[in-house]
């Protein structure tokens, strides 16, 4: 299984950890079923917050996805969304939101930063155990999903 850290704006991080976001529309087709996808927050929050399980992931050309998703009409895809995927060259996948789960502490950019890795993610990173800084970031992300 792959771990993802991936990108997001406060305001679907929170509709995806509330279950109101049924799917995610990213740019790429890197995602699979039972991928674990860490959610860290742009500004002004600029942290990890929680993650979700990819559950059904439909990747194809823009106007495929845009298609599939007007067909299931899936909870918390707005026009903003669809607009964000319109005519992108690239593949697009729709992904699938199950078990969301909000950690009870956040990993600040500051504590990631502290651990090596440099930057956040502009879309998304694949987290490698064999890579030491990412290993660090997966420790800390285990201990803000059990903090108290």
């Amino acid at each position: 299984m792959s771990i993802i850290l991936l990108a997001i704006k406060p305001k679907y991080a929170e509709e995806i950890l509330s279950g109101m976001k049924e799917y995610e529309l990213r740019k790429g087709c890197v995602f699979k079923p039972g991928y674990r996808l860490i959610l860290y927050v742009s500004s002004p929050i600029k942290a990890i917050v929680g993650e979700f399980t990819a559950g059904e992931v439909y990747t194809g050309s823009s106007h495929e996805v845009i298609a599939f998703i007007k067909s299931k009409r899936p909870r918390g895809i707005s026009e903003e969304d669809i607009y964000y995927v319109t005519g992108k060259s690239c593949r697009v996948s729709a992904i699938e939101v199950i078990n969301p789960i909000k950690y009870p502490c956040k990993v600040s950019l500051s504590e990631m930063r502290r651990c090596g890795l440099k930057n956040p993610p502009r879309s998304y990173v694949v987290l490698k155990p064999e890579n030491p800084v990412h290993l660090a970031v997966l420790k800390l992300i285990e201990r803000a999903s059990t903090c108290l």
